[in-house]
């Protein structure tokens, strides 16, 4: 069976189903070291060569910019389809690139990558990242929301641990899908992002995105705004073998917000603990 990795939420894995594929959400980044990329490249880029490797295909999206770019960089179509997401929600443009995805799969992307199903033998295979679910009985809770996450989604989660917050949220691509930041309008992205804060009782959010993406700095500001919990910014361009991650300086700022939210969540109980004293 093909391995195809999707690299974007916006293409459902029910596409792959009637051609026999088999879907990889969840990329180890981590395993292998990215390839150097000059000043305005999206570091996620980066690491896709070694993906190549490790895959039959690749599925990128026309989302933002720097997803576009790095299908013309990896200069292989007949393993790197690349998805012309709608900029504006158009079911019939979506049927037709569907079409087109299929007869890729069926034609383009016919040969199964020797090399990577030798590598996967030897290995046991890719072990996709367990996005962990915290026990609903931890009093704080974030929600970790973003673009393509190149680091290790277990040092974040024991890193917060430490700091007796759980993640009840992982909104990065591949993921839980909250909608297209991109798409016009993408209102529906920041209904359903405040409806999980209130359902989910989160305390906060850390917004992730590389250090060349404007599609989620844009974001941040509105999510900012509009999102009703404290909002955190994480610039993380990856992880490499010969450095702790987070780095020192990302930890720090993750610690500091941890510390703002149990000091205000101490603040809304005492509030709360005095008002019902008060009646």
């Amino acid at each position: 069976m093909k391995r195809i990795a999707v690299l974007s939420n916006a293409i459902p894995d029910a596409w792959f189903a009637p051609c026999g594929v088999d879907v990889v959400r969840r990329v180890d980044y981590a395993r292998d070291a990215p390839v150097p990329v000059r000043a305005g490249v999206c570091a996620h880029l980066a690491y896709l060569p070694a993906l190549l490797e490790d895959v039959d295909g690749i599925v990128l999206a026309t989302s933002c910019d720097q997803m576009r770019r790095g299908a013309e960089w990896l200069g292989n179509p007949q393993r790197v389809f690349l998805f012309d997401v709608p900029s504006a929600p158009c079911d019939a443009l979506l049927a037709l690139e569907r079409v087109r995805l299929e007869r890729w799969l069926a034609e383009g992307c016919c040969v199964v990558n020797l090399t990577a199903a030798s590598r996967r033998e030897k290995s046991g295979g890719l072990p996709p990242h367990s996005i962990l679910q915290t026990p609903t009985s931890r009093p704080l809770s974030i929600g970790i929301i973003g673009g393509h996450f190149c680091g290790d989604p277990a040092s974040v989660h024991h890193l917060f641990e430490r700091q007796g917050v759980g993640i009840r949220l992982w909104g990065c691509e591949g993921g839980e899908n909250l909608g297209d930041i991109c798409q016009r309008p993408n209102d529906a992205f920041y209904t359903t992002l405040n409806n999980i804060i209130r359902e989910r009782n989160l305390a906060g959010l850390v917004v992730v995105r590389t250090t060349w993406c404007d599609s989620w700095r844009a974001a941040f500001v509105r999510i900012q705004e509009t999102a009703p919990v404290p909002v955190t910014e994480w610039v993380s361009d990856g992880q490499h073998a010969w450095q702790p991650f987070p780095d020192a300086r990302s930890a720090t700022r993750l610690e500091a917000f941890c510390e703002l939210l149990a000091a205000r969540n101490q603040t809304i109980g005492d509030a709360a603990e005095n008002g019902i004293s008060k009646n």
